[in-house]
């Protein structure tokens, strides 16, 4: 039997969210969360679950008062390794250590430890199975995010695709001997509740075979020209609408041969802040890509990517409008391609270090000014292939970046105002996220708070536009890719759950009832709302 864990003599964990709220806590990392859960638990310290931190949004939200009663917090981070340790297939899922990986190649599942990352769990996949399996988890962190977080966090990709879509089953450690098991409807308690109902100790997804190739494409489109990005959209359509085969089979959509994972858009200004801080070889075709846009006078770029058996140059014939030789209405002429291995990588780079460096400088203290404030929008809206539907999303994002360029000129000299949009633009799921991050040199804090309230309302008035674009073209809101945080947020905008759509509404209740039902250990985090049956 091991020693008991002193909780009082390990380090203190240094944590800070993406808005660099720092946590007094001490951490903890262990392949065995299960039974340091119920340690700390029967100690009375109120338990934190922290994994790779590559989405710490809110995470550490509390207030002094609400941890009063605890003999303290302890961050618990699931151990991993570097590379996946393969168990038996039979082993069970509340054995799996943090560091392990379990493949039933038969039924199509795999079992993945809270430590392993999706990139790990992929490359056990081709080992065991074929280069070509995997778990359908998009994430653009794939290769640094922990299985755990996310599925505490609901976190999705380009696919639009929530971790419920292939798991199937979850461990959850909340304080007893033994974790639970969550299956079927049960999952959803888990899912995006950010650890507040417990922490994920293992996972097992449905994997499946992908087409061999992978590709990428560029096209430099003009933000505010809504009626051809929606065009673009609705044209793409069939190629984004993937079916899901049973467990273990070929992933296939209404395109043919190729399949579109993901619509991502990459605004000119988050380009050009990536190319001041990048290196080779994705700077170089991070400026060639600024050219394109030069050339084509946009100021954003539609970057496409997915799976194929044909070539590059194939895949953009197959995609073309035979009649306009164009994309969706979108001209080709300053598009540019990048097929599978080190291309995609750099493309990648490209797509995935835009967002990272925004998040960055929303972290960073400067010398001289205060510590940043940043907000990004969160909404994931499923669309029909009416363009018209598409526009009225599209136009609410459109008046957003001209209210914040708007309120960047009237605080110039006092506060700077950072806008960087990119995100999803998959018909399956928009959510094009836009951060705004201000800036304020020493002693501004009245002219920062003011512009902090500017932003809020602004982002208040794009959710109030997006329900209001959602509830007239029957438009079904999923809520956001943060899980709960992002339900919470949208409820608010809204003026209460009972004001959203029955079904987030719905979702808003049992959310608070899987809260409410958990050990107050984990649950200290949870928004207030959730937390009392008002």
């Amino acid at each position: 039997m091991s020693a008991p864990i002193d909780f009082s003599s390990l380090p203190q964990a240094e944590l800070t969210d993406d808005g660099g709220k720092p946590i007094r806590a001490r951490l903890l990392a262990t392949r065995h969360i299960a039974s340091a859960v119920a340690e700390a638990v029967r100690a009375n310290w109120a338990v934190m679950p922290a994994g790779g931190l590559t989405s710490a949004i809110g995470s550490y939200d509390y207030k002094d008062e609400e941890i009063a009663g605890f003999a303290g917090i302890v961050a618990i981070r699931p151990k991993g390794a570097l590379t996946a340790e393969m168990v038996a297939a039979d082993t069970p899922l509340a054995r799996i250590e943090t560091h392990q990986v379990a493949i039933d190649a038969g039924k199509g599942l795999v079992s993945a430890g809270a430590g392993l990352t999706f990139t790990q769990v992929n490359a056990a996949l081709a080992e065991a199975v074929g280069p070509n399996a995997r778990v359908l988890v998009d994430l653009t962190s794939i290769g640094s995010a922990f299985v755990g977080g996310v599925v505490a966090t609901g976190g999705m990709g380009p696919l639009r695709l929530s971790p419920l879509g292939t798991l199937d089953a979850v461990c959850v450690a909340d304080g007893g001997d033994e974790p639970r098991l969550a299956e079927a409807e049960a999952m959803a308690d888990v899912q995006g509740m950010q650890g507040w109902t417990g922490m994920v100790t293992a996972a097992r997804f449905r994997f499946f075979e992908v087409p061999a190739g992978e590709f990428g494409l560029v096209l430099p489109v003009q933000g505010s020209d809504v009626d051809t990005i929606a065009g673009l959209l609705s044209w793409l359509r069939p190629w984004t609408r993937i079916s899901l085969p049973e467990a273990g089979g070929r992933v296939t959509g209404e395109g043919g041969e190729t399949v579109l994972n993901g619509i991502e858009l990459v605004s000119r200004d988050s380009l050009e802040t990536f190319i001041e801080h990048s290196e080779e070889p994705a700077r170089s075709k991070a400026q060639g890509l600024l050219q394109s846009c030069e050339y084509a006078g946009a100021d954003m770029l539609a970057c496409l990517t997915g799976w194929s058996e044909l070539s590059i140059d194939d895949v953009l014939m197959s995609l073309l409008d035979p009649e306009t030789e164009t994309i969706g209405g979108v001209m080709i002429d300053f598009g540019v391609g990048f097929s599978s291995g080190a291309e995609m990588e750099t493309f990648r780079a490209i797509r995935e270090g835009a967002p990272d460096l925004a998040r960055t400088k929303a972290r960073v203290v400067q010398p001289g000014k205060l510590k940043p404030w940043s907000t990004s929008t969160d909404i994931n809206i499923v669309l029909p292939a009416d363009t018209g539907a598409i526009v009225a999303v599209l136009e609410a994002y459109a008046d957003y970046r001209a209210a914040i360029r708007s309120l960047a000129r009237e605080l110039k000299g006092a506060v700077e105002v950072e806008l960087s949009a990119y995100g999803h633009l998959s018909p399956s799921g928009i959510d094009p996220h836009h951060r705004v991050t201000l800036f304020a040199a020493l002693g501004a804090e009245a002219a920062l708070a003011g512009a902090r309230q500017a932003v809020a309302a602004n982002k208040r008035t794009l959710i109030h536009d997006l329900m209001f674009a959602a509830r007239s073209h029957t438009l079904r809101v999923t809520g956001g890719e943060k899980g709960a945080p992002s339900l919470v947020e949208i409820a608010r905008a809204a003026g209460g759950e009972n004001r959203l759509p029955e079904d987030l509404k719905a979702a808003f209740a049992r959310t608070r009832a899987a809260v409410m039902a958990a050990p107050v250990q984990f649950s200290f985090r949870a928004p207030q709302e959730l937390r009392t049956g008002d």
